[in-house]
């Protein structure tokens, strides 16, 4: 339905989503903790131009235009109107402007700011917990960006054997994120080149655990070269492996599990011990944890857990749906600019999924 100003007031609602979950008072932190703040614009100021690039992702069916003019409608409705006040529609030569004096690292901060594991709830969301656990996943995607030579340096080349390279036609970069299961609350995410492989990324990521918890992960997140940092923590850990780096026999539970010897290398003065709950089809892989204790955690049981773990294209389909386009939303070339879409779009997705789980402050 239109209102009498032309736009939905969805659209305008929409904007009032991004003021509530990302005040002005935390962007200004963010800006100011980034260097940025000082760099003063009349038309779009630091504190706007966030809130813009927020709104590009929000509305990736748009011209850069109208997505200023439906930023200012939407600034209406927020009780912060004077310091968000856009008196004009600016030309896309001084969005492009605006923007890359902004930068991606007040992005980055404000990810970092609005981030952090929620805390522990006396009743757990579904799929928040298991047993004794409170469970989190490691996952994440590649992300073809344009085939210019500035990005090619910038992103490099797939490395070869990499699941990437068989797709990749472009420089691709990979978003890694650590959610809470079942919910998706991002937790912690990191933004980096294909070429510059998962463990260091993911490394950084699993230093957020504790014990208590229990990682899910697969695919390019379930390496053997990451399983000690992951071990390191005290947390557990539920990864689908490939299977040469895991035993393929050992001690047989009566579940059907069996324990064998810890994949990566030996740290410490013991060998570690892993059990393996189930295998892949083909054969390929293994799911291996470090729960060793078959009674506290079946292995038909943690076979499900991680059959049903949250996975990052879930988030990438509810940012789709609450926008109304699957279309590809990809408007940036150059790779600073890149960046700073991308954080944006992570910033996008926890204000539309803490609105839908009630859960900003």
């Amino acid at each position: 339905m239109k209102d009498l100003g032309g736009e939905r007031l969805s659209d305008r609602l929409a904007v009032r989503i991004l003021t509530w979950a990302f005040p002005p008072d935390v962007i200004e932190r963010a800006v100011r903790a980034t260097g940025r703040m000082g760099v003063r614009n009349r038309l779009l100021p630091p504190l706007v131009t966030v809130y813009y690039v927020l709104a590009l992702c929000l509305f990736p069916n748009e011209a850069y235009g109208e997505v200023a003019r439906l930023l200012s409608r939407g600034l209406a409705l927020s009780e912060f109107q004077e310091p968000l006040n856009l008196t004009a529609v600016p030309t896309t030569a001084a969005i492009s402007r605006a923007r890359a004096r902004l930068g991606v690292e007040p992005l980055k901060a404000l990810f970092a700011e609005t981030s952090g594991r929620p805390p522990a709830q006396d009743t757990a969301p579904p799929g928040a917990r298991y047993g004794r656990w409170r469970l989190w996943v490691l996952d994440g995607r590649a992300v073809e960006v344009p085939d210019t030579p500035e990005n090619v340096a910038a992103y490099g080349e797939v490395p070869a054997g990499s699941s990437d390279a068989a797709e990749a036609a472009s420089p691709r970069i990979r978003v890694t994120v650590l959610t809470e299961g079942g919910t998706g609350t991002l937790v912690d995410a990191d933004i980096t080149p294909v070429a510059r492989g998962v463990p260091d990324i993911a490394a950084a990521l699993v230093r957020r655990l504790q014990p208590g918890d229990l990682l899910l992960a697969d695919a390019e997140y379930a390496r053997p070269e990451l399983w000690p940092a992951g071990v390191a923590t005290g947390a557990d850990l539920l990864w689908n492996l490939p299977a040469a780096a895991t035993p393929s026999s050992g001690d047989l539970l009566p579940d059907d599990s069996y324990i064998g010897a810890a994949p990566g290398p030996r740290t410490g003065t013991g060998p570690g011990l892993v059990r393996v709950v189930g295998e892949s089809a083909d054969g390929s892989r293994r799911l291996v944890t470090t729960v060793l204790d078959a009674r506290a955690a079946p292995a038909a049981e943690l076979r499900a857990v991680h059959a049903d773990r949250w996975l990052y294209d879930e988030a990438v389909a509810q940012l789709a749906a609450f926008r109304g386009s699957r279309k590809k939303v990809m408007r940036s070339r150059s790779p600073e600019m890149i960046e700073q879409e991308l954080w944006a779009h992570l910033l996008v997705y926890k204000a539309v999924h803490n609105l839908v789980n009630d859960r900003i402050s």
